[in-house]
């Protein structure tokens, strides 16, 4: 059975958290992120975040496109305002309401829940 899952379900505002490790030969780097991503319903988003890498704190700001398959199923790729691109494969309930996603990018160990917040 099919979902009915389409890009213009996901428009509004949604509210995350992450952590992980970015994991360069042996070491392994945590590090946790909070932020706010707008999804437009056409396939574009922007966001901001405060990113903890390794206990350095530091703010970001994003914009990006991602697609959605009638299974619920997408893909995002985000470049953040210092220029570094980031991709994603993300799930997403039937209504739009929840997400999770892992980062896609070599060396990147991430999971996510992202949740749409009533603006």
């Amino acid at each position: 059975m099919h979902s009915q899952c389409k890009p213009r379900m996901l428009k509004g505002s949604y509210v995350y958290a992450n952590s992980g490790f970015f994991v360069t030969g042996t070491d392994r780097i945590p590090f946790a992120q909070a932020g706010r991503d707008v999804f437009n319903g056409d396939g574009t988003l922007t966001g901001s975040a405060t990113v903890n890498t390794n206990g350095v704190s530091s703010r970001i700001a994003y914009s990006g496109t991602y697609t959605l398959d009638s299974h619920c199923r997408g893909t995002a790729t985000l470049t953040d305002n210092t220029g570094v691109t980031d991709h994603f494969d993300f799930f997403v309930t039937k209504n739009g309401e929840t997400m999770t996603y892992v980062q896609t990018d070599p060396g990147y160990v991430t999971a996510t829940f992202e949740v749409r917040r009533g603006d």
